[in-house]
């Protein structure tokens, strides 16, 4: 399967409380590095599986570097992790995706960053993830369930993630989707307070 890399969308979700923060750095740091200077304000993981991807699990096509020194991306919105903290399970209250937001980039414009990548076949955090840095390999994922609405049965496939190493800049990120008109205003309102201008859009087909 051929697949354009200008046209391969990635997503990040945050929660919005940490948009300020993100943008003062100058972008989104890995896990690893966000943990050693302090953590972020509002984290919406699962601790247990963070400390697995940092400690435990390395990419072994990018020298063997941990997965949670990485910064990571979906390649759709509606992902299981926002499932999940909706649901309540990682310590945020149920219906908390009215406050996540996401950002969108693309693949050219992530390997254009300039520092090393990867690509995973299912969710980063697995011992069964496998990680590959050539393109092409995007052709071999599961596109069918990394789309698909409902998941149960394909959860793995539908976490494949696309890595990149230590730091993403904010200038890379293309615009950020939001559940409803109100988390717009008030995302537009803080890229307003830092002089920042990216395209904000209300994406209700994101969420749950």
């Amino acid at each position: 399967m051929a697949i354009d890399i200008n046209k391969t969308w990635i997503y990040h979700i945050t929660d919005a409380a940490n948009l300020p923060s993100i943008i003062q750095q100058g972008g989104l740091y890995s896990d690893v590095a966000i943990k050693n200077n302090g953590g972020p304000l509002s984290d919406i993981g699962y601790s247990h599986i963070k400390a697995r991807r940092s400690t435990e699990i390395k990419v072994n096509c990018c020298d063997n570097r941990f997965v949670g020194e990485f910064v990571p991306f979906y390649y759709s919105p509606r992902s299981v992790m926002l499932f999940t903290v909706n649901r309540g399970l990682t310590g945020k209250p149920k219906g908390h995706q009215s406050e996540i937001i996401h950002l969108v980039s693309n693949v050219s414009t992530a390997i254009k960053v300039g520092n090393p990548w990867a690509i995973s076949d299912g969710n980063a955090g697995s011992n069964s993830a496998i990680f590959n840095q050539n393109v092409e390999f995007l052709g071999d994922l599961n596109w069918e369930a990394i789309n698909a609405k409902y998941w149960s049965e394909v959860t793995f496939e539908k976490q494949a993630e696309f890595l990149v190493a230590n730091f993403y800049p904010f200038s890379s990120i293309m615009g950020i989707g939001c559940y409803n008109d109100e988390m717009t205003q008030r995302v537009q309102s803080m890229l307003n307070t830092t002089g920042r201008s990216l395209p904000v859009v209300t994406k209700p087909d994101w969420y749950y």
